[in-house]
């Protein structure tokens, strides 16, 4: 006996309009770094929630440049891409794969077996069929030549089955065969060949006849014979736990315990439509510890705990109710996604984690535009559509029937049903657009109409109307029509229909009523309350522009307003305390609310114009849902939910219904692992021996700073909520949000160390802590490298040292130059000057001579006197003639020899005079060379200073002071005499005049003043 479960099997297709290369799939796995594998007919495809890449067998011989690289290109109606690895695969048929314990990718086929490279994205073959000639028909037409069968860690071995040979022990790293292992005696004799082979530890189950199992041990190659009753044909085997098998057969479901050599079997009967028995083919264990079992007529569910079958899935498409279910493998990946692999049908998944909305939707027509729901206790879902009538669904999806006027004609007094409510478990509510109103009978499908006793009310027509249907706890039928609410009452010999009230200006467009007897009468600008005991209708008033759609109440007491300008949350007092809204409250996606609807958890529920959104009044957190969890359309309508009594929710609209039940809603645990599928350098592929996503460093010259990173995040849930966000470190100052945007290109990077950072959130956006990283290093241009520099700077050395070589070479060629050519006038002054002193000196020293001789000789003064002139006047060109040969001279061009001179002077001219003098000198001189003019300039300047003291100052005393100062000298010059006149000096002094022009001469200046003496202050540079 068949039993139903609450939770809804929806299932997701994948088959060639999305990329797979054909939809017979014989085997699904899923490698280490969290891709899925899908083995065809024509070919194998490895798959990332988005693309199918494709991998071939060679059709020719011919060899050309590029084989194996792929072909990128255009595979999916979305325009998506895939690449197609057209040479990787030395067989073309019976493909399967293992999964060893190094997670290497094994791959068997009719010509051997090929392992997957994932560092280079291609297969190698590794055992190649080393019979291939001898092979006959029936094992080349087998669906199968080679299988897996598993591995023994301990010997290093890989155990290959042939079933028409035997079994092949491989080494696991040489893949050297290391002995062949035929069928037993028996099989040999029979000419039976096993319909299956599995390896559960040290054992490999094989079958023989029905009702028997063998087991060979590995280790000791003995053969063990097992008894199983229940064990057909082609049975089907799988390892529940380390004593359990499970072994599934035609009508038989048997549990072996082999630690205890005991078993259970459990007969089942299970036809398709054809009266054909189910065929098992393959058995894979769900995360409710349910065995899946997929065969010739979709997947039993099978619950070990119980031992029974608790499910039959016929259909993997909601709204169908037989779709092409012939199921040929099954796989369960990491996140507990179930993979059914169909011979035909492409592949299905069913996602436990994935938010599940059951689909309702009309096979016949084509806009399925609903505006009523309701869910009736013979758990039918009935639906009334624009233009179109009832549709009724039996729960799950599947439809039933439909009745329209177009179907019937004139069954229904209008076409548009827009409520529908309970009045017993034979009849339904219905009413239309207009004023129709009636009771269909869901028995014998029958519709009474009773419009002609609401038409007896002599309302005034209203085209603004929005019927709706309420059946209050006392039986009674609240309906409306325009602005009036009316209500029809059973009084035993028919129905009856009254006013309750009539609004005035106000249309109404719905009602509710809780358990105390308060009422709440929604309009098209506000909302009505009539509190229980009370005959007056209360107005609440809410901000322009607010249309009333929905009104529900919590187990707070708070009421809750939904309509086209939010949700609106009243207190007791009918007081607004809360108001839910996209701009307060961002996570509301749209404010334009049609339904509000409790769940059994009291969370609120609100159908709008982007899908559903749930909202938390405890901690205010709204999840929104949109198509791609599975929603008839983002879009619903007016009037179309309910609340089943069992818990299930119903929203309605454009495209039909959706019915879930939110206690099933789990968040989704597994978080996505993102991996870096493809890089472009400037536009173009980024060429690498190592595939991108495992490459951990990439180096670019500085002239390819211009990238792009594909990326994807593998998680199967729901990849189309998959999330996004990316980082450059080095570019990027925090997370870029890309949604379901896979791509990052960034252009124009300058040199430097980069790191790429992407994570991924599930369709629960749970995100994943440790993002997936990829070192970027864009390389600096060879002018800007350290050792560009440093070369660089070697050769700027180089070129100057080389031009102050030259400079210097000069420099010293031009001052030995000068050197040769101040020694020259060197000696040309001391030759000069040893001349004058020779020649001039001695005839000067004779002539003075001879004039104090004839002097002597002549008695008479007054003769003498001319004589007396001549004798001076050669004294006094003797002296000037010392003077000059002194200044000539170049062994005095020195500081100390000018100083020393100048004292000698001044000595011996005042002591002559009788004036005491004082010579102050500095205790150090430094050692300048002075020039011959400079230093007769400096002691012309002294002596014409000593002479105007001794001529006119009438002094008694002088003091001499030469001081050094800055690599200056001054000389002050200072007596004790009567002054002078500065104004008369100013206009007839050639003396002082003399003085400045020979210290301006040398690049000094002079300074004199008189008072109370005079004082000559010279300031000479020694530059």
């Amino acid at each position: 006996m068949l039993r139903s479960q609450d939770k809804p099997y929806i299932f997701d297709g994948y088959s060639v309009n999305e990329g797979l290369s054909q939809s017979s799939v014989s085997d699904i796995c899923q490698d280490d770094q969290g891709f899925m594998w899908f083995a065809t007919r024509d070919g194998i495809n490895r798959f990332d929630g988005y693309i199918f890449n494709e991998y071939r067998y060679k059709p020719n011989t011919q060899i050309r440049p590029g084989d194996g690289k792929g072909e990128l290109v255009p595979r999916t109606i979305t325009g998506n891409r895939a690449v197609i690895n057209r040479f990787d695969l030395s067989g073309y048929k019976g493909y399967s794969f293992f999964k060893d314990s190094r997670n290497r990718l094994l791959l068997t086929h009719n010509n051997g077996v090929s392992v997957y490279d994932k560092y280079r994205n291609r297969f190698r073959e590794v055992f190649p069929d080393s019979v291939k000639a001898n092979v006959n028909t029936a094992e080349r037409d087998a669906p199968y030549k080679f299988r897996i069968l598993g591995e023994d860690t301990a010997s290093r071995t890989i155990w290959i089955w042939r079933p028409m040979k035997g079994i092949y022990v491989v080494d696991r790293d040489s893949f050297r065969t290391r002995r062949m292992i035929a069928y037993p005696r028996q099989f040999q004799q029979a000419g039976v060949v096993p319909g299956v082979a599995y390896k559960d530890g040290d054992l490999v189950w094989m079958n023989h006849q029905p009702g028997e199992m063998l087991a060979l041990n590995i280790r000791t190659l003995q053969l063990q014979i097992f008894c199983l009753p229940g064990v057909g044909k082609n049975p089907v085997i799988r390892r529940l736990n380390q004593d359990s098998l499970i072994i599934v057969s035609a009508g038989h479901i048997t549990i072996f315990n082999k630690k205890r050599n005991k078993f259970s079997d459990l007969p089942y009967d299970v036809r398709n439509e054809h009266n054909q028995p189910f065929a098992p083919r393959v058995v894979e264990l769900d995360h409710d510890g349910n065995a899946w079992i997929g065969g010739s007529d979709g997947v039993l569910i099978y619950s070990i705990a119980r031992n029974e079958i608790i499910r039959h899935i016929v259909s993997f498409n909601t709204f169908e109710t037989h779709s092409f279910n012939d199921v040929t493998f099954l796989y369960r990946d990491a996140s507990d996604n179930m993979w059914v692999g169909t011979d035909g049908d492409g592949i299905k998944k069913y996602s436990p984690h994935k938010k599940v909305f059951n689909l309702y939707r009309s096979p016949y027509i084509t806009h399925n535009m609903v505006m009523s729901v309701y869910k009736h206790d013979d758990g039918r879902l009935y639906v009334g559509l624009l233009r179109d009538g009832l549709n009724v669904y039996e729960e799950g999806g599947r439809f039933l029937e439909r009745f329209s006027n177009e179907l019937y004609p004139g069954k229904f007094p209008g076409s548009d049903l827009a409520a529908i409510c309970r009045e017993d478990y034979e009849h339904i509510w219905l009413h239309f657009m207009g004023m129709h109103i009636g009771l269909f009978n869901v028995i014998t499908k029958s519709f009474t109409d009773l419009t002609a006793q609401v038409r007896k009310l002599g309302l005034p027509e209203d085209p603004q109307h929005f019927p709706f249907l309420f059946k209050r706890p006392n039986g009674e039928v609240y309906f409306n029509y325009g602005h009036y609410l009316l209500m029809f009452t059973n009084e035993g010999m028919g129905y009856k229909v009254s006013m309750v009230h009539d609004f005035g200006d106000e249309t109404l467009t719905t009602y509710c009523e809780d358990m105390m007897g308060n009422q709440y009468a929604g309009t098209k600008s506000s909302l009505f309350v009539r509190h229980a005991g009370s005959s007056r209708w209360n107005k609440v008033i809410f901000p322009e522009g607010m249309m009333v759609k929905s009104i529900n109440k919590n187990s707070h007491r708070q009421v809750l307003v939904a309509g086209t300008k939010g949700l609106f949350v009243l207190n007791e007092q009918d007081q607004i305390v809360q108001h839910f809204n996209s701009y307060d409250n961002p996570k509301l996606i749209n404010d334009y609310l049609y339904g509000v609807l409790l769940d059994d958890k009291d969370k609120i529920w609100v159908s709008h114009n982007k899908g559903l959104s749930q909202i938390n009044m405890v901690t205010n957190e709204i999840t929104s849902f949109n198509h791609e969890d599975g929603l008839q359309s983002n879009e619903f309508n007016t009037g179309a939910f309910y609340k089943s009594v069992d818990g299930e929710l119903f929203f309605g609209g454009i495209r039909g219904v959706n019915g879930f039940y939110p206690k099933n809603f789990r968040n989704n645990p597994y978080y996505p692992k993102v991996v870096i599928r493809r890089m472009e350098v400037l536009d173009k592929p980024y060429e690498s021996d190592t595939v991108v996503s495992l490459l951990k460093r990439v180096e670019l010259p500085y002239n390819q700073n211009t990238i792009a990173l594909e990326f994807v995040p593998l998680e199967y849930t729901n990849p189309t909520k998959n999330r996004i966000q990316y980082k450059l470190e080095g570019a990027d100052e925090d997370w870029v949000d890309g949604g379901t945007f896979r791509m990052a290109r960034y252009t124009n990077l300058h040199p430097g160390k980069y790191t790429f950072k992407v994570r991924a959130s599930n369709n629960d956006d749970i995100w994943n802590s440790t993002p997936t990283t990829l070192e970027i290093l864009i390389r600096i241009p060879f002018w800007q490298s350290l050792w560009f520099r440093f070369l660089l700077l070697l050769l700027l050395l180089g070129i100057a040292y080389y031009f102050s070589t030259l400079y210097l070479d000069y420099k010293i060629r031009h001052e030995k130059l000068k050197l040769e050519k101040e020694q020259a006038v060197d000696q040309e002054r001391a030759r000069i000057s040893s001349d004058m002193h020779d020649d001039l000196g001695s005839g000067l020293s004779t002539i003075r001579l001879l004039s104090e001789i004839a002097k002597r000789k002549i008695q008479d003064t007054n003769q003498t006197r001319e004589i007396e002139r001549i004798s001076e006047t050669a004294g006094e060109m003797v002296d000037k003639m010392s003077e000059i040969i002194w200044a000539m001279n170049s062994s005095n061009d020195s500081l100390a020899n000018l100083i020393a001179y100048m004292r000698s002077f001044a000595a011996d001219f005042l002591e002559h005079a009788h004036i005491t003098h004082q010579f102050y000198i500095p205790d150090t001189i430094p050692n300048i060379k002075l020039s011959g003019g400079t230093r007769r300039n400096i002691y012309l300047a002294v002596k014409e200073s000593l002479h105007n003291v001794v001529k006119h100052a009438k002094a008694s005393e002088v003091i001499i002071e030469v001081k050094m100062n800055n690599r200056n000298m001054t000389i002050m010059i200072k007596d004790n005499g009567k002054g002078f006149d500065q104004e008369k000096v100013r206009l007839f002094g050639n003396g002082l005049k003399n003085i400045q022009k020979r210290m301006v001469a040398v690049g000094g200046n002079a300074d004199i003043t008189s008072d109370n003496g005079t004082i000559v202050f010279l300031d000479i540079p020694l530059n």
